[in-house]
């Protein structure tokens, strides 16, 4: 019989448990951007828009469609069950704030140094940075994780046949070291440092292992709130 953490870990890996953890950050991210008319969106989901701009697909909503596709898809591929248990829910919503704040309290001081000297061209105002890191969590992560560090595994441990092990690790280096790269292009880039890249670094491979090992929806959660707390209640 499972004992009741492997049961845990199995159930909240479903995709509805995913969904249903995003889904105050997508309300959050999406509503915001239209209702404060801001000129900012996360440099992923203006990535994704773009992208789909060169097929001819036009709509601010762009990279929405995509993230509710590859649910849908994921939903169908597993068919796993739709039931959401209200207390596994919350459980893995503190499990988010859990490795939010570990990453903090790793990253310690340098996280708070940098989202006061970093981010230059970015929203002033608390309201739409909220909004700004909800979909920083939802969409980098759609990104960096759930796109390129799945291409990245399959083109290793696949077409490259290396040995599991190493090829993961090559994927997750390449995918974070990628992911550090971004924030320092586009109109609103961050000033690029050896600290502050170091860290992206390292959080691109601390979000990778936690999508390898507990999924999309804990690992997306984790990096909003981990903005959450850095840029706003400590900044």
């Amino acid at each position: 019989m499972a004992s009741p953490l492997r049961s845990y870990i199995a159930e909240t890996r479903r995709p509805v448990y995913s969904a249903a953890l995003l889904l105050p950050f997508f309300l959050i991210y999406h509503a915001g951007t239209i209702f404060l008319g801001t000129t900012y969106v996360n440099g992923a989901d203006a990535l994704i828009v773009r992208l789909l701009s060169l097929l001819s697909v036009h709509s601010i909503f762009a990279s929405a469609i995509v993230l509710l596709l590859c649910f849908a898809f994921w939903q169908l591929k597993t068919r796993a069950s739709w039931e959401v248990k209200s207390g596994r829910l919350a459980c893995l919503f503190a499990e988010s704030c859990f490795f939010a704040l570990l990453l903090f309290v790793i990253t310690g001081w340098l996280s708070i140094h940098l989202s006061r000297s970093a981010s230059r061209g970015g929203p002033a105002g608390a309201l739409e940075k909220l909004v700004l890191y909800c979909g920083a969590g939802i969409y980098e992560e759609l990104v960096f994780r759930g796109f390129l560090l799945g291409i990245l595994l399959l083109l290793f441990l696949g077409a490259a046949h290396m040995k599991r092990v190493p090829g993961a690790i090559l994927a997750a280096t390449l995918a974070a070291f990628i992911f550090a790269v971004f924030h320092y292009v586009g109109p609103a880039a961050d000033t690029f440092s050896i600290q502050s890249f170091l860290q992206r670094s390292f959080g691109g491979l601390y979000f990778s292992a936690l999508f390898v090992t507990r999924g999309f929806g804990v690992t997306a959660a984790s990096h909003a709130l981990y903005d959450i707390l850095v840029g706003l209640l400590l900044a």
